[in-house]
């Protein structure tokens, strides 16, 4: 189809036979995935909300425990976020956390306790983009409703050996236009969960295995010379790479914790007191003026020793070194400050640096 005008849809016939052999495929081939076991539309949705820009592999360990702490909506509506922050400690984007909680409260308030039925609904709700509404409403209630996600999209720019960016545009008009063709011939909760489970497994960004996709004689791409240059996207940003400085004090076997802002990046987590970013290497004065400075922030008074240890982490396109200095002084908790041991601090819901960290510190645990 390279060098062809590319259909902004397909023709009704065209679409049965792809979401035929499609279904077909995904029938045989699908993983049994917990979320794939129930009907239940909150469970669905958690599931949705976990699996955004998270592995598969860490969902599955972590969906069950989930659930448990919060079998059902009016559980995630009535406990205070805390709670469903140190549950989510360690699966990132924090973001997501807080929008859960919010549309919870919301549907507790103004739905009665019951997730909207459809997308348009949905969309209205704290966290629901357009894909995971479509995904919730279509995979819960069967609503004839694409749900596009990265899978989605490098599935459809294959098939098409699409050449503009099928997230934005007119790549992302055609993508959606050809998704919602099949899902309207098809049930939509098999239909969409059969387009990720094949960009997922057989599609793969590197290496796709072609020999075994049900739409290998259709796709345009698998006559290129490399199905891999779709779908085609602008380059990634530029890693900057910046260091930060902890503190690390220790009383009694315990260690002084730091609770950030509600806004912004980790909201509401707890951490190893830590200076702002910035674009220079992890010299030691330099470490010593800026942890003087938080102490003078925070409202403590510490003095700064050497360093005791030092981590990566990698963060949106950011490569953060954090370079932990012992400190001692007279800091007090409260305002946001609070003593306790490392498994303590785990069940108020760390951010994801200082547990790594934590782990560099043994003989302070």
């Amino acid at each position: 189809m390279q060098g062809e005008a590319i259909a902004i849809s397909p023709t009704a016939a065209r679409a049965r036979r792809l979401a035929r052999s499609l279904v077909e495929w995904y029938e045989v081939n699908r993983r049994d995935l917990p979320w794939r076991r129930t009907r239940d539309p909150y469970a669905i949705w958690i599931s949705e909300v976990m699996l955004q820009q998270t592995r598969v592999e860490v969902v599955i360990h972590r969906y069950d425990r989930m659930l448990a702490r919060f079998p059902d909506l009016s559980t995630l509506a009535s406990n205070p976020f805390s709670e469903l922050l140190a549950e989510w400690a360690g699966l990132g984007y924090y973001r997501r956390a807080h929008s859960l909680h919010a549309a919870a409260r919301r549907i507790h308030e103004d739905h009665g306790g019951e997730l909207p039925k459809t997308a348009a609904a949905l969309e209205l709700l704290p966290g629901f983009g357009r894909y995971t509404a479509g995904a919730v409403a279509s995979i819960a209630f069967d609503e004839p409703v694409s749900a596009v996600d990265g899978n989605v999209e490098r599935v459809f720019s294959r098939l098409l050996a699409l050449d503009e960016d099928p997230s934005k545009g007119a790549g992302a008009q055609t993508v959606r236009a050809w998704a919602q063709a099949l899902v309207r011939v098809a049930r939509p909760s098999v239909l969409n969960q059969a387009l990720m489970e094949l960009g997922a497994t057989v599609c793969l960004p590197r290496a796709p295995r072609c020999g075994v996709c049900p739409w290998r004689r259709s796709c345009a791409a698998r006559g290129s010379a490399d199905p891999s240059l779709y779908p085609k996207r602008p380059p990634r940003r530029r890693t900057e790479e910046v260091a930060c400085y902890v503190a690390v004090h220790q009383r009694a076997g315990k260690l002084l914790f730091r609770r950030r802002d509600e806004e912004g990046l980790n909201a509401g987590l707890w951490e190893l007191p830590t200076t702002d970013w910035h674009g220079g290497g992890p010299e030691s004065p330099r470490a010593r003026a800026e942890l003087q400075e938080l102490a003078a922030e925070l409202g403590v008074d510490w003095s700064v020793g050497e360093p005791v240890a030092a981590v990566s982490h990698s963060i949106t396109n950011h490569r953060v070194r954090l370079v932990a200095h012992a400190v001692d002084g007279a800091s007090r908790a409260g305002g946001g400050l609070r003593w306790g041991t490392a498994l303590e601090a785990e069940s108020w819901g760390l951010t994801a640096a200082t547990r790594k960290l934590l782990r560099r510190l043994p003989t302070l645990l």
